[in-house]
């Protein structure tokens, strides 16, 4: 979206806060100086929990603004090197800000020329490894050149154009939409990003075991109290994942205008989707990353002993809420994470006189379990399946955003349980290169004999939750006896 689009949906967001607000002051009067009836109180709690709903809405619009004004602030500059580049005598057309800025020399690679079938990132990538075609490798790097200029990310770990073990992808291909659907990243775009190091394999966080003390001194010249601290180092390993493609030698050389496009755009959503999935339930071996269901430490909510309903399963998150709450100042309960077949039961639960319990935020609902701020969203962002940035919130439960995500499994324990977690999304880091897209490529001609072509996509990242692992909080998926705990629900 552009700053403009981003300020149209705050203002919105703003409108319906002041809805739920006014409200609050419209209680508030009633109420006057005297006690509150159980109603009143009732309709303040509801309205305080869709304000916080709409609050958390307005936080992730604002950091989408704040990044699409950064993004005209790279283009900006990057205009201004351009200008200092040009040639004398030579002239440039530039778009209107906000719009990425191109010159009069269309750039090498383009979904248009793609389509008319004139070039192709990837056809020439194979022509020139495997047949030296010198006008491919021309063409490879004047795009080279152009990403440096346009200010695209680029992963210092790629290797030189002279190599072409690792190149960047033209950016053409990264905004056109993958045709296979997949869950996307909703949990890995909430957790805290954080830029992986350029180098090594193994990332190590000093974790404290044991604190200092404090005590009230016994007498005077007394000896104060005293504790040694603990420290030990929480190793994070640095993960590979990659995905793989066969390709006839045909399809690459005199192929269908688009193949390519589509090939790539389904390796890396498959990527994304992998490395969401081991943010959420990584087992740590097998070269995978731990994730959060795996993390020792995590905080487990009690088995429900008895068949689910909207009460047990509010109580269980209350409950995880309150234990990280009381766990320590650094540890903030401030997302909710949910298979989205238990966020749709929960939305068509009803009380005995048949009344939602889950209603639209709008109206200032009363007498509510939870809001459904966002009805039918996916927590995947765009949905594209490469959003690395954005995640939707379609809802909010005791006061806390709500994200779905397809990646939650839903085959836990004996009774084959989806699971829920209460997370303080700043103490789950995730570290990712540049911008977070698998960018490096590799043709290798391992079945030659057959005329085919392998293609290799790869990115590094590192996960833990393990800094504090109480910043995790379980729900479901320990119940034994059949029918009891978040088993799959029928709709």
């Amino acid at each position: 979206m552009t700053p403009d689009q981003y300020r149209e949906r705050i203002r919105e967001a703003l409108a319906q806060r002041t809805i739920h607000e006014n409200t609050v002051s419209t209680v508030r009067a009633a109420i006057g100086t005297g006690e509150p009836t159980e109603a009143q109180a009732t309709q303040l709690r509801e309205a305080r929990a869709a304000v916080a709903a709409v609050d958390a809405q307005i936080d992730q619009l604002s950091a989408g603004l704040n990044d699409a004004l950064e993004e005209e602030r790279r283009e900006a500059r990057a205009a201004e090197l351009r200008r200092e580049l040009v040639p004398a005598g030579e002239t440039r057309t530039e778009r209107p800000a906000g719009g990425a800025r191109v010159t009069s020399e269309e750039r090498t690679y383009t979904a248009h020329k793609s389509s008319r079938g004139e070039v192709s990132f990837f056809v020439d990538l194979y022509r020139m490894s495997h047949n030296g075609d010198l006008s491919a490798r021309a063409r490879l790097e004047r795009h080279g050149q152009e990403v440096v200029v346009e200010g695209e990310g680029m992963s210092e770990r790629a290797a030189s154009t002279g190599s072409f073990a690792g190149l960047v992808a033209p950016q053409y291909l990264v905004d056109l939409a993958a045709p296979v659907l997949r869950s996307g990243r909703p949990v890995a775009n909430a957790v805290q990003g954080l830029p992986l190091p350029e180098q090594g394999m193994v990332l190590t966080i000093p974790r404290g075991t044991t604190g200092a003390s404090a005590a009230s001194q016994t007498a005077e010249n007394a000896a104060v109290s005293n504790t040694d601290q603990v420290y030990t180092d929480l190793q994070v390993p640095v993960r590979t994942i990659a995905g793989q493609q066969d390709i006839s030698r045909q399809s690459l050389e005199r192929g269908s205008p688009g193949l390519d496009e589509l090939t790539y755009l389904d390796l890396a959503a498959a990527y994304h989707a992998e490395l969401d999935r081991q943010v959420v339930n990584g087992s740590g071996t097998g070269n995978q990353m731990l994730g959060m269901l795996q993390t020792t430490g995590r905080l487990i909510a009690a088995a429900y002993g008895a068949a689910i309903t909207p009460g047990l399963f509010n109580l269980k998150v209350a409950g995880a809420i309150a234990n990280m709450a009381g766990a320590g100042t650094r540890i903030n309960p401030n997302l909710i994470i949910a298979a989205a077949r238990r966020w749709g039961w929960l939305t068509g639960q009803m009380d005995s006189a048949g009344r939602p319990l889950v209603v639209p935020g709008v109206g200032g609902p009363m007498n509510v379990l939870a809001l459904n701020t966002n009805p039918g969203a996916y927590g995947g962002g765009s949905g594209d399946g490469t959003d690395t940035e954005s995640f939707v919130t379609p809802g909010s439960l005791q006061g806390l955003p709500l994200v779905t995500d397809g990646n939650v499994p839903t085959n836990i324990g004996t009774n084959v349980e989806d699971v829920a977690f209460v997370v303080d999304r700043s103490q789950c880091l995730l570290w990712e290169e540049g911008d977070r897209q698998p960018r490096q490529l590799r043709f290798d001609q391992t079945g030659g004999g057959s005329l085919t072509v392998k293609l290799v996509v790869y990115g590094y990242a590192a996960f833990t939750s393990g800094r504090y692992p109480g910043a995790v909080a379980q729900i479901g998926g320990v119940d034994a006896t059949a029918g009891q705990g978040q088993v799959a629900p029928t709709f």
